[in-house]
């Protein structure tokens, strides 16, 4: 298991925020986990001023990041860090009735993004590259991740979401259809 560190300035996270990266780290194979050696869990305080390299052609703000994917060099192993607030703060938990937060796959939901993201730049640096550029390759990662992470932590959900998904693809083909009459 990858150890979960919390390195928190003037910022009180969520309670659910280590035992939900504690549940994903969990669930996915541990070939994809290999070599990291900690996810700390940070919030934008710690981060402190400044801005990333230039990615797709623009700067960053540093504190307004969602994670870091740190490689491996030669004083250590590489490993992942994720700043809570932000996280928090772009998710449906934020925004949504204060009872969502209280539901773990809400919860894990809301972290699993950023958290995949980051692994996905560990495994296109250790296994293979998905896409192209680093960014796009993290990317490609995230839905192989999160389809291995539910299958196996939500197995049960999989025949109620194959229905849903059935409903809303028959209400959106019905809208279309109206549309095309009406126009």
């Amino acid at each position: 298991m990858v150890p979960i560190y919390e390195n928190y300035k003037d910022y009180k996270p969520p309670r659910y925020a280590k035992p939900a990266i504690t549940r994903l780290l969990a669930n996915l194979p541990k070939q994809y986990v290999s070599g990291l050696e900690s996810v700390v869990l940070t919030n934008a305080a710690v981060i402190g001023r400044g801005k990333t390299q230039r990615l797709s052609g623009k700067k960053c703000l540093r504190n307004r990041c969602r994670g870091w994917y740190h490689p491996k060099t030669n004083d250590g192993q590489a490993w992942i860090e994720i700043v809570v607030d932000n996280v928090v703060a772009t998710s449906l938990l934020q925004r949504g009735p204060r009872v969502l937060s209280r539901i773990p796959l809400m919860q894990d939901i809301a972290l699993s993004q950023t958290l995949f993201h980051e692994i996905g730049h560990h495994l296109d640096s250790t296994m293979s590259s998905l896409g192209r550029g680093r960014e796009a390759s993290a990317d490609t990662w995230i839905p192989r991740l999160i389809r291995c992470y539910f299958r196996k932590r939500y197995w049960y959900l999989i025949p109620f979401l194959r229905a849903a998904k059935a409903i809303i693809d028959a209400v959106i083909e019905h809208r279309r259809g109206r549309a095309t009459r009406n126009a």
